[in-house]
């Protein structure tokens, strides 16, 4: 028998029970040139990218927005566009090509930012990079923290 039942709008509605997806879910468009990764969910609007879906292949990973990629292990990239994340549990939240490269880095928003070092991060702006170990930038443009705990506000 089927969890799901059509309700009286014509909906497909499940039981209310746990569902366990082992290899992942593509919600929207399936990109054909995505190897998708164990335990994965991507989400995105059909026909919108031209073919050019999320990507998560990083096992454990989400890929949200459009033409994003979560390739680390247990990355994410929870909306904008053209983003990366390659780091192992690393993120990128939102804006357009930013990416987030070091191990458990983070780029929250803005526009060609750069996560490169261990545990760094980018709260946003414009082509800013945090290379530096534990490094931070907070916005602005054009700003670098290389060094191991340095930050630029």
């Amino acid at each position: 028998p089927s969890p799901f039942t059509v309700d009286e709008n014509g909906w497909w509605v499940a039981e209310p029970k746990m569902f366990r997806f082992p290899q992942g879910i593509v919600i929207g468009e399936r990109y054909d040139n995505c190897t998708y990764g164990e335990a994965v969910l991507a989400v995105g609007l059909l026909d919108e990218n031209s073919g050019q879906g999320n990507c998560p292949s990083g096992d454990g990973s989400v890929a949200f927005g459009a033409a994003n990629t979560a390739s680390g292990k247990h990355s994410t990239v929870t909306g904008g566009s053209i983003n990366h994340a390659s780091g192992d549990v690393s993120s990128v939240s939102g804006g357009y090509g930013n990416k987030a490269t070091g191990q458990d880095s983070s780029v929250s928003g803005g526009v060609y930012n750069t996560g490169a070092g261990q545990r760094s991060s980018v709260t946003g702006g414009d082509s800013n990079q945090a290379s530096g170990q534990d490094s931070s930038v907070s916005g602005g443009a054009y700003n670098a923290a290389s060094g191991q705990d340095s930050s630029v506000s």
